[in-house]
């Protein structure tokens, strides 16, 4: 039999894979309060028109003039916004929420990435990412950045990560980490290079939003993150990396480690920092110079005690900041309303001021300007004409007095009425349609079952 080459093998892979789907209507969606997040900041009393492609044709105040051929979605009283953009995630983890509850990033590490990875069987990364992205658009988040992570032994069990979300209805970006176990760097980048464009063959809509790098080679030596650096410019693509989270770590080694980044061109606009947090001036404002970027991931931040970024001080400096749920293992739950008030709250109590930040603030960052960190602006974080129909439909406990201040302060993710991508309704009251929910949790149960049955076992068998 004639071996397939790896292109070969990722065009069939990809082409296997179905699309996100499109409604076969126009819809109209009639809100007094859509919240835009455009330029303008608007928050209309009006409605939103949707084509059959899943794109925005109009958003305009006053009553829709709806034809026999179209679908009114009557949402009045309730607040439609768009789809949150998480900016820094590990979709995998959230099979294993609750980890290392009294650790903080080393230690949490360990009792996670370093203890169960080496269990990995073909189909786990498959089944965990699809329940985190699934999870994830429950809680209304409907484009991710899937910062991927090689814990399986395989490479093809690696790449489930990416056939996951490709079956889970929400759009993402795929934050790819180079094969180190590859003999050379030639063909480290031509892995990347062939499923790039066996994406491009793909008919859409398909949920794939584009690729950036997971950069590790800032860990792994000055070769290492040179090559990463180069194969990124080369391409265009970001690259994310973690950097100056943990406090201990980032004070030893961190800050040390950016005459690295500056010595090889490695700070540029597409650098984009996930965490960030234990900064000096001289990082800050050379990166904000650069055109570097940052990801703020509050919820995390606090459960593993990584500390309180500065973000009124890191915009000052000019920074482009976005926000993430991060892991859902060290975030646990992916709730966006709860990652936005953790930061805004922390920041608050910090100062002793509620001028410190805005509703209107906290909201862009976890939307347009999210979306704009990982250069997706142009279809998504907003309900602006030309830009894909991604939103929600909320239905808030209380009376609408501040529509902003009610979504930050008063709104939980079991208040999404409606979750939408493309114009296609994917949950309604957090019940997943065009997935059983249910028989994914089983799958994800039985495989984290299996892997503790069989760390227990090789614990067993090496006692003494």
């Amino acid at each position: 039999m004639r071996k397939l080459s790896t292109k070969q093998l990722l065009l069939s892979f990809c082409l296997s894979l179905g699309g996100l789907g499109l409604s076969a209507e126009n819809i109209y969606v009639r809100s007094n309060h859509i919240v835009t997040m455009d330029a303008t900041n608007a928050v209309i009393d009006g409605y939103m028109r949707i084509g059959s492609d899943g794109q925005i044709l109009d958003v305009s105040e006053g009553e829709p003039e709806v034809d026999a051929f179209s679908r009114l979605i009557d949402a009045r009283g309730q607040i439609v916004m768009p789809g949150f953009v998480s900016g820094h995630n590990h979709l995998w983890q959230s099979a294993f929420r609750g980890i290392a509850p009294n650790e903080e990033l080393y230690g949490w590490l360990n009792e996670l990435h370093w203890t169960y990875g080496e269990y990995f069987k073909s189909g786990d990364m498959y089944t965990f990412t699809l329940y985190g992205a699934l999870d994830q658009l429950r809680h209304g988040i409907t484009t991710t950045l899937n910062h991927t992570q090689t814990v399986p032994p395989t490479y093809e069990q690696y790449m489930e990560q990416f056939s996951a979300g490709m079956d889970a209805g929400q759009h993402f970006i795929y934050s790819y980490v180079l094969d180190w176990k590859a003999p050379t760097a030639t063909v480290r980048r031509a892995k990347l290079v062939d499923l790039i464009e066996a994406t491009r063959l793909i008919q859409e809509p398909h949920a794939c939003l584009g690729f950036g790098l997971h950069g590790v080679g800032v860990h792994r030596g000055a070769d290492s993150h040179r090559e990463e650096v180069e194969i990124a410019k080369d391409l265009g693509l970001d690259m994310q990396i973690h950097y100056l989270e943990g406090a201990k770590q980032s004070l030893e080694k961190g800050q040390a480690m950016y005459e690295m980044l500056r010595e090889e061109a490695g700070v540029w606009d597409g650098l984009v920092y996930a965490h960030f947090i234990h900064t000096n001036d001289d990082i800050l404002m050379h990166s904000a110079k650069k055109g570097a970027k940052m990801i703020w991931n509050p919820l995390s931040n606090g459960r593993l005690a990584s500390g309180l970024v500065d973000i009124p001080k890191y915009l000052e400096a000019g920074l482009a900041v976005g926000m993430g749920v991060d892991g859902s293992a060290s975030a646990d739950v992916c709730d966006p309303f709860q990652n936005m008030r953790m930061g805004m709250y922390a920041l608050r109590m910090r100062d002793s001021s509620a001028a410190v930040m805005s509703c209107l603030e906290v909201l862009q960052l976890h939307t347009i300007k999210t979306a704009e960190v990982l250069e997706v602006d142009d279809r998504v974080g907003s309900l602006e004409v030309g830009k894909f129909a991604d939103f929600l439909i909320v239905e808030p406990p209380s009376p609408i007095f501040d529509p902003l201040a009610t979504l930050v302060f008063a709104t939980s993710a079991s208040d999404i009425q409606s979750v939408w991508v493309r114009g296609v309704q994917q949950t309604k009251k957090k019940e997943l349609l065009l997935h059983d929910m249910a028989v994914v949790e089983n799958e994800m149960e039985l495989r984290v079952e299996r892997i503790r049955l069989d760390l227990a076992a090789v614990a067993t068998t090496s006692q003494p």
